[in-house]
This record gives C-alpha cells, structure tokens and sequence, in this order.
C-alpha cells in the first residue's frame, strides 16, 4: 500500500494539492460494473491530508474559468450540510440526526 501524505493551509490549498499530486501518485483502474463500466478512473491507495488552518475562508477552492477540472462542491451545498450536522432536525426518510 502507498501511503500519500499531503500538509496543506486551507481547504482549497489541501484540494489542489491532492488533484495536482493524484496524477503522479495515484494509480488508474478501469470500473468493471455499473454505470460508469468501462470508464477510467484515477485514485490514492491511501491518502492523508494535514490541513493546519481548517476554518480560513473560502472553504471551497476558487476553479479558474475555462478548467477542465470541475469544482468539488458549491458554498450553498457546504452551508446545508453544516446546517444538517449542528441541528436536531430529521430530513426526509431520515430515522435519526
């Protein structure tokens, strides 16, 4: 097993970091299955990832126009999943919090 160990400021620094280093580091395998068989993927044996400043702002990596690598997730995601995990209330088919 490859373990990739990655330190990094913020979130957005830890984010391209890890996509930068996965091209080098990481290895390539073909999903067998599904609905995506037949397509390429590219992943980490085993990745750690040391962010020393977590809370810094913006907590979501700014993706220059025109890259062909498309933004992990949205502010407006990342606000409603905070929301979902500091609060009592149950979502929709939703058993617990």
């Amino acid at each position: 097993m490859n373990i990739e160990i990655i330190k990094a400021r913020d979130l957005p620094d830890a984010w391209f970091q890890c996509v930068y280093n996965i091209f080098d580091k990481g290895y390539e395998y073909t999903i067998d299955r599904g609905s995506f068989k037949g397509q390429k993927r590219i992943e980490y044996d085993y990745n750690v990832v040391h962010i020393s400043h977590p809370g810094t702002r913006p907590l979501i990596p700014d993706i220059p126009p025109g890259c062909s690598v498309p933004p992990p997730t949205s502010m407006e995601y990342v606000e409603q999943y905070l929301e979902k995990l500091i609060t009592s209330i149950k979502g929709t088919h939703e058993t617990y919090t």
